[in-house]
């Protein structure tokens, strides 16, 4: 759940099932405040694949409601569109309490009158490579392609934001009588639009439901403001992407093992083995055997023998000459 130090008291969650998406600090963050004009919180989450999902927003007590009397209007965007909007009241916050929005679609109103909700869902985005210039038809040139992907990429394609302002309610509740439109983003962009950003996700909406016609009030934001008050904005991505954005770390290689081994990588294996035992054996035949002697000297009979050496001679007493062997030599 994200929240925010300069304006205590506000929490925004993106869900999935009613629960919190695993959130990631921003590693842009200082250069993203010192950018915007108002307090901002970025977070990166990770996003489900065609899973649906919804915005919670929670004001408590501790929020400084006391600045003239006023009420906080929550506007929130989806992939650069404004979808919703909701009001949150001191009133809820009273004695415990908690001023409680969600917001899981858009509200739609057809050309007949009648309200229907179509609920968000994250949808991948595929990319296309097109052609050279050359080869493409008069009426489908890549440059206009590249352009108008470009305009819905740089719109916001993969973030959702909710802008808080503080604002004097006025007036009663009214219900609109025009169209709303629910045309979701370009969800196939051609590959140079996103000029190397890892975007894996949009949102995309489910089946029309149909509602009870919805209730607006009038309201007048705070002059003195000058806009927001707070936003938080929320840039979400697969894992995949996460981990080439370098959002969290990558998964360290695991050491392969014979069951994760496919047959034919079992099989290289074992002949890699085999011709190692092969050349060992050939090795051993061409080095020569190996004596040792009693003594733990191993001698190797493929070196020349050391040259004998000299016998010691004794003359006897009748001159004859005879050949004596030490017996305390080895």
């Amino acid at each position: 759940m994200a929240i925010s130090e300069d304006v205590p008291g506000i929490k925004v969650t993106v869900r999935v099932h009613q629960q919190p998406l695993p959130e990631f600090e921003d590693p842009e963050a200082h250069d993203r405040d010192d950018a915007a004009a108002y307090p901002l919180e970025t977070k990166y989450i990770e996003c489900v694949d065609d899973a649906y999902f919804d915005i919670s927003v929670v004001v408590d007590s501790t929020y400084a409601w006391g600045y003239c009397n006023h009420i906080l209007s929550a506007a929130f965007y989806v992939d650069g569109e404004w979808v919703r909007g909701r009001i949150l009241r001191e009133n809820d916050t009273k004695y415990g309490g908690l001023a409680v929005q969600v917001v899981d679609g858009k509200e739609v109103c057809s050309s007949s009158g009648g309200w229907s909700l179509r609920k968000f869902r994250f949808t991948a985005v595929k990319t296309r490579v097109l052609p050279p210039l050359t080869s493409l038809l008069v009426d489908d040139p890549s440059k206009e392609r590249v352009e108008r992907d470009l305009k819905v990429a740089k719109k916001g394609l993969g973030t959702i934001e909710v802008k808080f302002t503080r604002a004097i309610e006025y007036g009663n509740s009214y219900t609109p009588d025009h169209a709303s439109s629910s045309n979701p983003a370009r969800l196939e962009l051609a590959e140079k639009s996103l000029k190397g950003k890892a975007v894996s996700h949009g949102t995309s909406y489910g089946v029309c439901e149909a509602i009870s016609a919805p209730k607006y009030i009038s309201s007048r934001d705070l002059p003195e403001d000058d806009g927001p008050i707070l936003v938080f904005r929320f840039i979400y991505r697969s894992r995949d992407a996460l981990r080439r954005e370098l959002i969290i770390p990558r998964s360290p290689s695991r050491s392969p093992t014979l069951e994760n081994l496919t047959l034919a990588e079992r099989d290289r294996l074992a002949r890699e083995r085999l011709n190692e035992l092969r050349a060992n054996k050939i090795k051993s035949e061409n080095r020569g055997p190996l004596i040792k002697r009693e003594f733990n000297e191993v001698l190797d009979l493929t070196v020349d023998p050391p040259a004998p050496r000299a016998a010691k001679k004794s003359r006897l007493q009748d001159g004859r000459e005879v050949d004596m062997v030490d017996l305390t030599n080895d």
